[in-house]
Order: structure tokens, then C-alpha cells, then sequence
């Protein structure tokens, strides 16, 4: 019988079984700890409009624009359903005062259970009330922070414009604020006439696939020599790795919060390279010949069918959010602490750092340990439906964001699968870069 090779990983199962047990039981730990954290996070009002409110302002006021059409009682309805936080709430308020929703009374223009709390939300009523109730004019300073919470965008220049009109007149600020809208329309409008083509496309690759799926071998996945529970192992301890880094580099950067924009980029620089570095020791190989292994040089067209199952991703992700969204309660945005992070943002260099690493140094290490990695060792004694399965819902899973799991492992199934039909993890990468980066920019766009 053949012998392993020395330089593969393989631990005696007799103190291996046991501190596997010991990194679940921790990973479950930090797991939870996470978990109950993002919720403490969630169920904490925003300080501003957050982005469901920034789309749901351009949905509704556009058509207006376009159209000359006031929203439908329906739309309301969906709209404030849709809208948790205080903030966008607030900004429906005002959204409906200009829209003219017909379920607003002009006699009673507020409603206090929609009003944001404490010395902010006081403000919003002063200014609000002297909008549509005219009352006393607020302070500039009152004003400028109402401006400033409710996004600064269509509704926010809407209201201070009515305030304007009692001090000689606000159509400037009107036409400015049209002006603005107009361009955000036609911005969302090209994302999703993209987006309907990418789905377009995505059928059409779907189809292939599966006309083909047994008329074509497809390349072999990277093989590797490690043993599962030495696998396992490596999975746990760059679980642990990317638990502790990140709290780790917060907690060092708290005495300076001009900095709080570091922790995102450091702390996943720390976890990827400890991955990294565990699974190279754990396989005996340099990073370089860990590259090779899982990505060999096959010219663009590997990169070619990344544009395809973008496609496909595109097109499985838009059905699977229709079918969750109709499930699953509508909560908190899973990307509200980014985004709180992204409006806190003030030139190039914190921006293009946060963009390396969501539309960089993410998609590389995450593709690299799911598809390059995890995937063909589960493939080694699994069907391959089973081990893309597996690694997407883990892939998901490790976000530790319950009402995003589908999204999150759609997309991870569709990356193994890009995985799976070239053999190249260039293709899953580029898929995954090109999606948290549109995510990125959209975020940014909007903040």
C-alpha cells in the first residue's frame, strides 16, 4: 500500500479528534458571540438614511418625475413596511408630504411612532412642522443636521426648500434637487437594464451547462494530500484566526477613531495570511506552488467564463432574494455596518484601501480556501453535487448573516460551480470580485 507523501499533513486521530472538538466548540462560541452582537448592532436606530431608504426614495420619486404620477397606496404601504429604521422612516414622511400620498391628513402631518427619538428626533420635528404645519422657523444649525440625517438627497433638499419658500423662495433648491434625482434615476435605471441582460445571459448559460454537462470532461480539481481531519483543522483554526483578528485590530485602533476604517482592511489582511500560511504547511507547499496548483496558467479563456457565471450568478441570486424575500421577515440591511463605515469616509486613500479589500483581497482568500481548497477535498470521497452543496452552504454561512444565508450560498454554489467546469480558481475569483465590487460601489454611490 502506497504511502502518503511526508510533506501533507496528516495528524494522529488520537489528539486531533479532540482539539477539533475543542476549535468547534470555540468557533461555536465566537460564532454566537457574533451573532448576538450584529443584533444588538441591528436593533440599534441608525443615526441617518441608511441605503434601503436612499433606493426606496429614488423608486418613489421617480416615476413623480418621469411620469407625473404620485405613488399608489400599495407602494406606500410596501415602502413603509420595507423601511425599519426611524431615519427612513423620517424620510418617508417627508417623501409622502411631497409625493402626495393620500393616506397623509394635512391637519395632522406627523406621525409620532415614525419620528426618530431623542434630541435628533426633536430637531426633525421642529424643522418638519415648520415645513407643513407652519410653525417657528428652526435655526440653521437644526436644519443643516435634519439635512444632513435624512441623506441629503431629494427629500432632504425638498424639505429645506419648503423652509426657503417662507424666506423668499426655494425653486432653486427644487431644480437642484430634481437635477440630482434625475441622475440617480438614470444610474439605477442602467444597473438594472444590466442586470436584466446579465440574467438574460444567465439563462443562456444555464442552459449550456446543463446540455453539455455530460457531453464534456471537465478539468480536475486541485488534488490534495492532507488528511480530513487535518482539513478540518485548517478550516477552524482560519475561523478562529478571522474571529480574533478582527476584534483584535479594533481594539488597538479604538484610542484613534479617525482610524476605525483601518480594522477592516488590517484584520483581514492578518486572517488571510494566517490562512493561508496554515494551509501551505498543512499541504508542505510555498505560496508559489500553491498558486500554480490551483490556478494554472490557461490564457484568458478561463477568464472568459468568469463573465459568464457572473451571468449565472446574476440571474440565480435575482430568483433566490424574489422567493426569500416572500419567507423571510424583512430585518436590518447584513451590509448596514459597512455602509455606516462607508458615509464616514472623507477622501481617496480610506476609499480605495476598503475597495482593495472587499473587491480584492476577499474574493482572492475566500475563493482560494472555499473553491480552491475545501472544495476538492470534500470532492475526494463525496459526489460533486454533495461537495459544492456543502461548500457553498458553509461559504455562507461563515458571514454570520442568517437572513442573507440564501443570497450568500447561491453565489458560493455558483463560484463552485465556475470552479468545477474550468479548473481554474481564476474564474470563481474574478466572479467574486466583480460582484463585491459592484456592491461596493453601489454602497458608495449612496452613502
Amino acid at each position: 500500500m502506497a504511502s502518503e507523501p511526508s510533506s501533507s499533513w496528516h495528524p494522529d486521530r488520537s489528539w486531533a479528534d479532540p482539539l477539533i472538538a475543542l476549535l468547534l466548540l470555540l468557533a461555536l462560541l465566537a460564532a454566537g458571540f457574533t451573532l448576538r452582537v450584529r443584533q444588538q448592532s441591528a436593533g440599534r436606530p441608525s443615526e441617518r438614511v441608511g441605503l434601503q431608504g436612499r433606493l426606496t426614495e429614488v423608486a418613489l420619486a421617480g416615476p413623480r418625475l418621469l411620469a407625473g404620477r404620485s405613488g399608489t397606496p400599495r407602494e406606500w404601504m410596501k415602502a413603509s413596511t420595507q423601511m425599519k429604521d426611524p431615519w427612513d422612516q423620517a424620510l418617508l414622511l417627508v417623501l409622502k408630504q411631497e409625493l402626495g400620498d393620500p393616506n397623509v391628513s394635512s391637519t395632522n402631518p406627523v406621525e409620532p411612532s415614525s419620528v426618530p427619538v431623542g434630541p435628533a428626533g426633536e430637531r426633525f420635528r421642529r424643522v418638519y412642522f415648520a415645513a407643513y404645519a407652519g410653525t417657528p422657523l428652526p435655526t440653521r444649525p437644526d436644519r443643516n443636521d435634519v439635512h444632513h440625517r435624512l441623506g441629503a438627497g431629494y427629500a432632504a433638499d425638498l424639505l429645506e426648500a419648503r423652509l426657503l419658500d417662507r424666506e423668499g423662495g426655494g425653486d432653486a433648491l427644487r431644480a437642484q434637487a430634481k437635477a440630482t434625482l434625475m441622475t440617480r434615476v438614470a444610474l439605477l435605471g442602467l444597473l438594472g437594464l444590466a442586470a436584466l441582460a446579465l440574467a438574460a445571459g444567465g439563462l443562456a448559460v444555464g442552459i449550456y451547462l446543463l446540455v453539455t454537462s455530460r457531453q464534456v470532461l471537465p478539468p480536475p480539481l486541485p488534488q490534495w494530500s492532507l488528511s480530513g481531519r487535518a482539513c478540518a483543522l485548517v478550516l477552524l483554526g482560519w475561523f478562529l484566526a478571522f474571529f480574533f483578528s478582527g476584534n483584535l485590530v479594533a481594539l488597538l485602533l479604538q484610542p484613534w477613531p479617525g482610524l476605525r476604517w483601518l480594522a477592516l482592511p488590517l484584520g483581514y489582511l492578518l486572517q488571510a495570511a494566517f490562512g493561508i500560511q496554515l494551509i501551505c504547511l498543512a499541504e508542505g507547499l510555498t505560496f508559489t506552488t500553491l498558486w500554480r496548483r490551483v490556478a494554472p496558467d490557461r490564457g484568458l479563456r478561463d477568464l472568459a467564463w468568469g463573465g459568464a457565471f457572473l451571468a449565472l450568478a446574476v440571474l440565480l441570486v435575482i430568483l433566490v432574494a424574489l422567493i426569500s424575500s416572500a419567507i423571510l421577515k424583512p430585518e436590518q440591511s447584513p451590509q448596514r455596518d459597512l455602509q455606516e463605515l462607508l458615509r464616514s469616509l472623507s477622501g481617496w486613500g480610506p476609499n480605495l484601501a476598503l475597495f482593495l479589500t472587499v473587491a480584492g483581497l476577499a474574493p482572492f482568500f475566500e475563493e482560494l480556501l472555499f473553491r480552491g481548497f475545501l472544495l476538492p477535498v470534500l470532492a475526494r470521497n463525496h459526489r460533486m453535487s454533495l461537495a459544492l452543496v456543502v461548500s457553498a452552504l458553509l461559504f455562507g454561512a461563515i458571514h454570520l448573516q442568517p437572513t442573507g444565508l440564501p443570497v450568500l450560498a447561491t453565489l458560493g454554489l455558483v463560484m463552485g460551480l465556475a470552479m468545477r467546469h474550468t479548473g481554474n480558481l481564476r474564474t470563481p475569483i474574478l466572479v467574486h470580485a466583480c460582484w463585491n465590487g459592484s456592491l461596493f460601489l453601489l454602497m458608495r454611490s449612496f452613502s
